[in-house]
């Protein structure tokens, strides 16, 4: 769990956010443009969330359960 990971994604199609849990334990809802782990929130799909760090494309998937 010392890591990031996709919570929650809401919100209309034009419209998305994402519920996102930190490494540090803290939580932060992040709309495209915003920033994120050293990194700025490329897009949000229905159970996805996408960033680019250091160059390099990050997706986070929702968790099944």
């Amino acid at each position: 769990m010392r890591q990031v990971n996709l919570i929650g994604v809401y919100g209309s199609n034009s419209n998305r956010r994402a519920l996102v849990r930190l490494a540090n334990g803290s939580y932060k809802k992040v709309k495209v443009g915003d920033r994120l782990d050293g990194g700025r929130v490329a897009a949000i799909g229905t159970s996805e969330l996408r960033y680019v760090k250091s160059g390099r494309s990050v997706t986070l998937t929702m968790p099944r359960g």
